[in-house]
């Protein structure tokens, strides 16, 4: 055989075996490389889950802070509200006991006045009797100091004059 034909052939075979050695190197390649993209993308998936996580906890704290931030400030302003519910309550108890002192005052007034009232008509009411009483024993005396002097009272005033 003709050396050229055995180079052709060595040169063919050659080709071939690096093709296919090539291609066994490339798939290998490639087979790493896809591993190591997989790899990859699920560390990165893991590190997007973990920080999806830690993001959800921190907007659950948020939420959880501000909620109790609300509660709070809610509970103040309802204690705020009851306080000033129980101040005037507390208000209106006393006026109601200062009005109700007062009537009891006035009404207690208003008895004594009463009470004054009718000792002073009954005291009247002794005063005109005994004046009508005092009237009738003067014109009594009048009448017998008339009888026993025999003059009037216009005639003795006449004679006293």
């Amino acid at each position: 055989m003709d050396p050229n034909i055995i180079y052709i052939i060595i040169g063919i075979s050659a080709l071939i075996i690096g093709i296919i050695a090539g291609k066994l190197i490339f798939a290998k390649n490639t087979r790493l490389k896809v591993e190591e993209a997989e790899q990859q993308a699920q560390t990165i998936i893991k590190q997007a889950e973990l920080r999806a996580e830690t993001l959800r906890k921190e907007k659950e704290l948020e939420a959880k802070e501000k909620f109790v931030q609300m509660k709070s400030e809610h509970d103040r302003e309802v204690l705020d509200r009851n306080r000033r519910l129980g101040e005037s309550e507390n208000r209106a108890r006393q006026k109601e006991q200062s009005l109700n002192q007062k009537t009891d005052h006035l009404e207690k007034q208003i008895k004594e006045n009463e009470t004054i009232k009718d000792n002073l008509n009954r005291q009247i009411e002794l005063v005109n009797i005994k004046r009508t009483e005092l009237e009738k024993h003067q014109e009594e005396h009048i009448r017998r100091l008339e009888k026993i002097s025999a003059l009037t009272a216009e005639e003795a005033k006449a004679q006293l004059v």
